[in-house]
């Protein structure tokens, strides 16, 4: 089961990449952010690859990214591009000097593979029609809380992005899941004695994980975090205490409750704080991008070993999915190699000609 966790994010703005190229991702506007699911980071500084910049950089014009297919990408386009998956994907750009450089080099390489990505489906005459694509976004943007198309503009406007960016991308997410459908359709089912093979081999880990039915609340300093640590402690009402200090909208009227979580859902420092409380006790502050922390832990649910049956066609599920990640990445690799993408010196990633998941092991 997922939990949707508001304002305690999963993971950082390089892990957000992941799913944006590499496979088909789920398109997301505002009100999904905390819920997209990542599935693989898209690049690792580290490791070798098998074309440093050996494509002389003055063969680039002064303001390119990089080239792909032929086709160069300025560094302005770079800009809008990451814009966009701001405010699509909920990417957020780090504040470190020391990973600003990592996140740049991040970036060029997810568009120069997501445009190989795009040529490969062209090839395949697959087209997502206007229509289909602004049928979708005039859905998301009911779902998501605008309170019309109009409203919805203008707040991309403010970003500097248009409405036909926006279902460009959603056209590009849906013509790479018909691509990731094509690619991996030889690939064969998975049967029950393979998931009963694969449980067998893994039983040490198959237990339902520990839950905790987790109360937080959000504050913008340390001093109001303490404050409120105290009162807590003290035995006030943390659902009170949530309606009257939380800045979280989207929790403070539910006695900042998160529902019952894992501790792989939550930001790492506030999980590491969340599963080291007893029962029935707050904890806290902890600082995450969002403010300062005070949570409150209620109920506990154990790990407890689960039987093949319970666990049979989620097996299959992760086996099945294993599988055409594998027959994609192949295909993926080689298209990015045939791609002949050469990257300005300040853009050139770790490992320019690896498949995301390539990329991922330090290949």
């Amino acid at each position: 089961m997922k939990v949707r966790v508001p304002k305690i994010p999963t993971r950082g703005a390089l892990d957000r990449l992941a799913g944006y190229i590499g496979r088909p991702s789920a398109f997301g506007l505002k009100g999904y952010r905390a819920g997209v699911v990542i599935a693989m980071l898209v690049v690792v500084v580290g490791g070798s690859s098998t074309k440093a910049v050996m494509h002389a950089a003055e063969s680039l014009p002064e303001d390119a990214a990089f080239r792909a297919q032929g086709v160069v990408v300025t560094e302005q386009q770079l800009k809008q591009r990451v814009s966009l998956m701001e405010f699509v994907y909920g990417l957020q750009q780090p504040k470190e000097l020391a990973k600003q450089d990592e996140f740049k080099r991040s970036v060029a390489k997810a568009m120069a593979v997501s445009n190989v990505v795009d040529q490969a489906a062209r090839e395949q005459g697959i087209v997502i029609a206007d229509k289909a694509a602004s049928d979708q976004l005039e859905k998301m943007i009911k779902e998501t809380g605008y309170a019309d198309r109009k409203t919805f503009i203008q707040e991309l406007g403010a970003r500097g992005i248009s409405e036909q960016n926006v279902i460009d991308e959603i056209k590009r997410q849906q013509g790479n899941a018909r691509l990731f459908g094509k690619v991996t359709e030889p690939v064969k089912p998975v049967t029950d004695a393979d998931a009963q093979r694969y449980f067998d081999q893994n039983r040490a880990q198959m237990v339902t994980p520990e839950q905790r039915d987790i109360a937080n609340i959000v504050v913008p300093d340390e001093a109001t975090a303490q404050q409120v640590l105290q009162q807590a402690n003290a035995g006030g009402d943390f659902a009170a205490l949530a309606r009257q200090f939380s800045i979280d909208g989207s929790t403070k009227d539910k006695g900042g409750s998160l529902g019952l979580v894992q501790v792989t859902q939550l930001d790492p420092g506030y999980g590491k704080a969340a599963f080291g409380a007893p029962a029935g006790s707050a904890f806290g502050p902890v600082q995450t991008p969002q403010g300062w922390n005070v949570g409150r832990v209620g109920e506990v649910r154990p790990s407890e070993p689960v039987s093949f049956e319970q666990v049979r066609d989620a097996i299959k599920g992760k086996l099945d999915n294993d599988a055409k990640l594998a027959a994609w990445d192949g295909f993926l690799a080689q298209r990015i190699k045939d791609a002949d993408v050469t990257y300005a010196p300040e853009y050139q990633p770790a490992n320019p000609d690896a498949s995301p998941v390539q990329a991922g092991q330090g290949n």
